[in-house]
């Protein structure tokens, strides 16, 4: 009896994760960095190291997210400090497992804040999580942040939660 509700539970979430955005109901999501995420800068070979988390809203297009990065010229540290999300831009949504898990993109702008330096605002920041990727997909998993484009691969991920 307990795996039939179970099951009925389940698919009654799968329904309602495929309803809800067709009704025009927009659910809400968390975003995790698991371990850093690097990316590189291909003009200069550049990387950028970026841990943090969030949630955001795509009715809304709210986001509430933040981390620290560190941006290395070789094997020196050149700057690091927090970034701090300051506008939602995108979602598209890959789908995923009935538990939340999901996989997608979300693009959103930052500012960064460099230890003793000046902020820098509006830079972008893509987010790739390739659970249930779509073949047509030709992103990586990982963050590209403003000018460090090139996703590195690297021993975390990135996850997206259904909330």
């Amino acid at each position: 009896m307990k795996q039939v509700v179970t099951f009925s539970l389940a698919m009654l979430l799968a329904t309602l994760v495929i309803a809800l955005p067709a009704l025009g109901i927009d659910p809400t999501f968390t975003v995790n960095l698991v371990g850093p995420q690097v990316s590189e800068n291909p003009s200069n070979g550049q990387t950028i190291r970026v841990t943090g988390g969030g949630s955001f809203d795509t009715v809304s297009r709210t986001v509430v997210a933040s981390g620290s990065f560190t941006i290395v010229n070789g094997s020196a540290a050149i700057s690091h400090g927090t970034w701090k999300a300051s506008a939602f831009d995108t979602f598209t949504a890959f789908g995923g497992p009935v538990d939340g898990l999901q996989g997608g993109t979300l693009s959103i702008f930052v500012t960064l804040f460099p230890d003793g330096e000046s902020p820098i605002a509006h830079v972008p920041m893509i987010i790739n999580c390739l659970i249930n990727a779509p073949a047509t997909f030709t992103g990586s998993e990982g963050v590209a942040v403003g000018d460090f484009t090139d996703i590195l691969p690297v021993k975390g991920h990135t996850l997206f939660h259904l909330n």
